[in-house]
């Protein structure tokens, strides 16, 4: 028989309230960290009546997603908090809803829809250009991260929705506003082990459910002009042109989706694409800050590539930039943005000698594992090149990988994050240097995904070593 939750070690707490006290949500996942290097990467939390079994044992961890959705869900409190948010979509929905939804999110995603996208992406990517161009020109400061997020922002909803909101030449009232207030608070409730907002409610619950219904609004907006597209145009449903139109078609002949099912999968892919990909790309360019011989081979890849255009203009040779995609990769190993997840047991079993009980609370976090000698040479140095040549990294197990989940809920999503990011990362490192601010301290800040406190650089136009 296997060893029982409250076998396990772990961090000392108060009587009955446990461990409730001692966490820092904000920097949750680096005190899951430094706890696991004192108690084993396999440990247990008291909190308040709840043991709550941590996981950072990449076998572990691979385990529990390979034996989704059969004997693991995502963890229920976190399911109730997000449909309370409005959201009830691919990312959150468990059995015979989930491969519906998945079906025609995947569909929307694929490689052919992407490439038919790409000029699309190209025209916002030039919009981005021309804003850093102006800040490199005038010397201003720059919010990178704000301005990755209003670029995410706009090719997900050109994406999904073939809706041009344009957030990156607007200020104010726009969906970016609303998600800054939604995120921090799913994820502060999804942490809480009492749901106080149930019995009152804060300053912060009403501004997030103000922001819950503007984002409905922007939603229903979009389905009712999608809507009156394929009235008008019944051609379209031959050959839907974003997710939208998919899924409305799908609803129509199949009558596969409700309303309620149609703006809960929009608004997953709109939280989840927008936030991921713009954090992933600020802490990418922070880690690049201090490895100009990572720069210079992304930058001797963007000219060789692209050649005299100041990015990527067709889809091939945006395929192409694999260094570009290395550095992401390497990035994602040492800042993932979403490094916990929450799962609970839908049975009684045993795995890797360790009993799990039905109905048990599990926290997986990988990046503990990920910065480890024994699963990845020299682990606590950023070194792109191990994505690529794998001789001069040698230990190289994507067991301990997985920014993108694992097993059958892997994200379908990934192929767009890393064509959005070689897009930026080689359009910002062919033209611009990078400085950060002096007095900028970076931090990481878990609000639902890990993202950095801020990052305020300067730009400069690149120096190519000529009178030009």
């Amino acid at each position: 028989m296997g060893k029982q939750i409250h076998e396990l070690s772990g961090p000392k707490g108060l009587p009955v309230f446990g461990n409730i006290f001692r966490l820092d949500l904000p920097k949750i996942h680096q005190q899951i960290e430094n706890w696991a290097d004192e108690y084993g990467d396999v440990y247990c939390l008291d909190l308040f009546k709840i043991s709550q079994l941590v996981v950072t044992r990449p076998s572990l961890i691979q385990a529990i997603a390979n034996e989704r959705p059969h004997l693991f869900k995502r963890s229920g409190k976190l399911d109730q908090v997000i449909r309370e948010g409005g959201v009830h979509g691919v990312f959150n929905a468990e059995g015979d809803d989930w491969y519906r939804y998945r079906s025609v999110v995947t569909k929307g995603l694929d490689v052919k829809h992407q490439q038919a996208f790409y000029p699309d992406l190209v025209e916002k990517v030039s919009i981005l250009y021309q804003k850093w161009k102006h800040d490199a020109d005038s010397g201003e400061v720059t919010d990178i991260q704000k301005d990755l997020l209003r670029f995410t922002v706009d090719i997900t909803t050109l994406l999904a929705f073939g809706y041009d909101i344009d957030t990156m030449r607007k200020e104010g009232g726009v969906i970016q506003d609303h998600l800054e207030v939604i995120f921090p608070t799913l994820f502060k409730r999804i942490n809480s082990p009492i749901s106080w907002h149930n019995y009152f409610k804060t300053n912060q619950d009403k501004r997030f459910d103000q922001a819950v219904q503007e984002m409905k609004k922007i939603v229903d907006v979009f389905i009712s002009e999608a809507q009156e597209r394929l009235q008008s145009n019944p051609s379209l449903k031959e050959s839907p042109r974003n997710l939208l139109e998919s899924i409305l078609v799908a609803a129509e002949e199949e009558q596969r989706f409700s309303i309620d099912e149609i703006r809960g999968n929009l608004m997953t892919l709109l939280m989840a694409g927008e936030d991921t990909t713009a954090h992933t790309l600020t802490w990418l360019i922070f880690l690049l800050l201090d490895k100009p011989d990572a720069i210079e081979m992304i930058r001797e890849e963007a000219d060789r590539v692209i050649g005299e255009a100041p990015f990527s203009e067709v889809y091939s040779q945006n395929q192409q930039l694999k260094y570009a995609e290395a550095a992401a990769s390497e990035s994602l190993r040492f800042k993932p943005v979403a490094p916990i997840l929450l799962y609970e047991a839908l049975d009684d079993v045993e795995l890797e000698g360790i009993t799990i009980s039905k109905g048990q609370r599990i926290l997986t976090q990988y990046r503990h594992a990920a910065l480890k000698d024994i699963y990845f040479s020299y682990g606590k140095e950023f070194i792109p090149d191990r994505w690529i040549n794998r001789e001069r990294c040698p230990v190289h197990d994507t067991k301990a990988y997985t920014p993108f989940g694992s097993g059958p809920r892997y994200c379908p999503g990934r192929n767009l994050a890393y064509l959005e990011i070689r897009a930026i990362i080689s359009m910002l490192y062919k033209n611009f240097d990078v400085e950060l601010i002096e007095d900028e301290n970076v931090e990481e800040v878990m609000a639902f995904t890990m993202m950095a406190s801020s990052l305020k650089v300067k730009l400069k136009n690149r120096n190519y070593g000529t009178d030009n």
